[in-house]
């Protein structure tokens, strides 16, 4: 049973720059119920709710999966600072470890290069001179930190959107037990 954006009507208000409709705080529970039965606006407001949850959760995710790519791109960044140092100073080969697992380096002769191979994913790797794989990365870098802070913003944005309707489904589910218990009364 899934509910139409009109059966959000008095939950959400929609907003021009924003892709999902803001949650309103409801001051009239009666007048947002009207004829209705009570229990079925509260299932439209709930199902809202599962909404709201669900781009949270995957904003999380969205979120989590940057943060975890900041660090590698930085790692990537200064190995690729220091092979391009040590390739304009003329010393020839870079001995260095490299990180085979958690514990575990090995170590490594890197004969002097002014390209590097970049693993773009999907399977793709592309060979760049050693300035453009710095620049690629730093973009990549920056456009990475500029995603957290909109998915940060967004995030508040949407856990304030859960917060107004969690206090509207409560509300709402406090009106249908009250309605309930005066109808049971007023039949007794």
């Amino acid at each position: 049973m899934g509910t139409t954006p009109s059966s959000y009507e008095g939950f959400v208000t929609y907003l021009a720059n924003k892709k999902v409709p803001a949650a309103k705080y409801v001051a009239d529970i009666e007048k947002l119920v009207g004829t209705r039965d009570p229990a079925v606006v509260t299932n439209s407001g709930k199902e809202l709710l599962a909404k709201y949850r669900f781009m949270e959760k995957s904003m999380v995710a969205k979120l989590t999966a940057l943060h975890n790519k900041v660090p590698e791109l930085r790692d990537a960044l200064t190995i690729i600072e220091h092979i391009e140092k040590q390739g304009s100073d003329g010393n020839g080969d870079i001995y260095t470890y490299f990180k085979v697992s958690d514990t575990l380096y090995s170590e490594a002769r890197i004969a002097s290069t002014k390209t590097i191979f970049l693993w773009l994913g999907a399977n793709t790797m592309v060979e760049y001179p050693v300035g453009e794989a710095t620049a690629l990365l730093k973009d990549q870098l920056k456009v990475a930190l500029e995603s957290i802070e909109d998915i940060k913003s967004d995030l508040e944005w949407i856990r304030t959107q859960i917060t107004a309707t969690e206090v509207t489904v409560a509300r709402l589910h406090n009106y249908g037990v009250m309605k309930k218990s005066s109808a049971g009364a007023s039949s007794s």
